[in-house]
This record gives C-alpha cells, structure tokens and sequence, in this order.
C-alpha cells in the first residue's frame, strides 16, 4: 500500500530546482497511486509572472482600485514603482492579466536576503494561489529571515503551514486596523484654530532622521535609522518645530504610501500638533493622487480616535498583520 505525502512536502519536491520528485513521477502509471497523489499529479503546474512591463504595472495599480481596502498596501507600493519612488521592488503575480493573488518582494540580489529589512508584501484573491506562489523558492528565498509587512490576518494559518514544510519560524509582530480618509470632505481642519503653531510646520530633513529613529517603536538601530533616512528622502513628511528649529512633532509617510511613525515630544501633547500634521499631510497626499490612510495598532486607542476624529474610517472586516519568519535554529 502507498502512503500518502502531504501536500507541502510533495509541492515542495515538484517545485525545487532539482525536479527529482517529478522526474520520477512521471514515469509511474496513475491507476497504481492513490487519490491524493492522482490529484497532485493532474494539477497545473506552479507558475509566476514578474510585472516589468511599465504598461502592466500601471494596469496593475488601476485594476487594484477595485479591491481596497484589501489591497491598499500593495496599491500604494505598486503606485510608488510606477511614480519611480521605489527602485528596490519587483512585482509577482500568480497569472497575467487575470491575476489572483500579487506579491511585492525586494529584487532579486543576494544581499537583500541577509537582513530583517526584507520585506514582502501580499494582496490575494484566492487561498490556494497564495499558498502556491509561497510554496516557490522561486518567488519566495525561503534560506534567511524575512518579514511579510501588513498581510491579511485571515491568511495567517496558512503563512504558518508553508513555513512549518519550509522548517521555518513565524513570530508575531503585530496587527492593525487600516484608518482610511475615503471622502476629503470628511475631514475636519483645525489649521484656521491654530495658525500659529501651524505656521512652524516644515518638512523633516535627514538631519532629523536621529531623533526619529530615537523615538521609533520599531527603530532605535542602526537598520531603523537607514529605513528613516531613506523615507524622508523619497516620501512626503512634516514637522513641527520649536523656537530652537528642532522638530518636537512629525508624521511621516511609508514607502507603499501610509502615514506614520507619527510621533509628539510629551511636553507637547495635548495641544493639536498632531491633528495639524494629519491634516496638512492629508492635503498633501491628496494633491499628488495617493489614497490617504494608515495602520492603527489594535490597542493604540489614542491614535485610531484621533484619525476617527479627523474623520477617519476604519476599513471593516479585516486585519493587517506583521510577522516575522526565520528558519529552524539547529
């Protein structure tokens, strides 16, 4: 009697380079082997498109419209490669056009592997092609830790059984609601009420990006304050500065478009400096076609009501979450 392999293990083999598993099978008679692998063997093989073509990517971000909030991380990365802000990011796709799931990974070059900063990004449609594209050391380098930033919380479970056929870890980070401007109308602009704090609002420069990274829950290293660098370069960002021209407020903007790191010196709370920062960096955003939106961490209650009060909704029914995978330690 044959046993069955699990699914993982034996995706895993058809897809490796070595193709030995595959090899093999195709030379066994299908009314010899059981249901499950008679299934295995008929279905299609696993495939992946990068997106280069400058026409597909601006197709892309404008067929992803009609999937936010679902897909907002994405959209707004994929609007970034398109606007020529982001250099360091591929797209991947399951199938073109018809696409149902799209991953943006860093570019392929060995040294993008070796650090925590490696970052994929996921919007999918259907389990089944997500778990695919996942199970493909061709789309996914499944030899040094990386992190899925900001993926549906739903799709979880299956990130952890990919990992477990991967000998891989999956820690946790953290997970958010999405806060989503949807009307411009809907927001309420207290700039009139504090004209003269909203007279000291400037941009941050990378002089600043010290005290940032200083204050950043997710920074305070040496790989925060080059992340920090590298935004306030390519990104929208503002501050507010005291009578020494030293920024005491700040809202930055990430690389696939959402406010954040937003941040006030404690002898400065309480007085409107950060409902000023939203709402002129909501303008901002606004003037130059990007959605306007953050992630709320699920038990920061002061910051989802202060976007709620500026007229914020949450996106319903669904949670982004940040985890962390690394391989077995032996």
């Amino acid at each position: 009697m044959l046993t069955c392999i699990p699914l993982c293990l034996l995706q895993t083999g058809l897809t490796s380079a070595s193709g030995n598993i595959l090899c093999a099978v195709q030379h066994i008679s299908t009314r010899a082997l059981p249901l499950c692998l008679k299934v295995i063997l008929v279905l299609p093989p696993i495939t992946m498109f990068i997106i280069q073509d400058e026409e597909k990517l601006l197709t892309l971000e404008k067929v992803l419209q009609n999937y936010l909030p679902a897909a907002i991380k994405v959209y707004g990365t994929i609007l970034n490669i398109n606007r020529g802000k982001i250099s360091d990011q591929e797209v991947v796709v399951d199938i073109w056009p018809n696409f149902s799931t799209v991953i943006c990974r860093p570019c392929i070059k060995e040294e993008m592997y070796t650090s925590d900063e490696c970052t994929f990004t996921v919007f999918s449609k259907d389990q089944s092609s997500l778990y695919n594209l996942l199970m493909d050391d061709n789309v996914v380098n499944w030899t040094n830790c990386f992190t899925f930033g900001g993926i549906d919380t739903s799709f979880l479970e299956l990130v952890k059984d990919v990992a477990a056929c991967k000998k891989f870890t999956v820690n946790f980070l953290t997970s958010t609601r999405a806060m989503i401007l949807e009307d411009p109308g809907d927001l309420l602009d207290i700039t009139s009420e504090k004209a003269d704090v909203a007279s000291r609002i400037s941009h941050l420069d990378i002089s600043h990006a010290q005290i940032v990274n200083r204050n950043w829950k997710f920074g305070k290293d040496d790989s925060g304050l080059k992340f920090v660098k590298n935004i306030i370069a390519k990104f929208p960002s503002y501050c507010i500065l005291d009578e020494t021209n030293t920024p005491v407020s700040w809202l930055l903007t990430y690389q696939y478009g959402a406010m954040g790191l937003l941040y006030t010196e404690p002898e400065y709370r309480r007085k409107g400096f950060a409902k000023l920062l939203v709402t002129k960096m909501v303008k901002a955003l606004q003037n130059i076609g990007y959605p306007t939106y953050c992630f709320v961490e699920e038990d920061n209650t002061k910051s989802y009501q202060l976007f709620e009060q500026l007229g914020f909704k949450e996106a319903p029914d669904i949670r982004f979450s940040w985890v962390c995978c690394r391989p077995f330690e032996n």
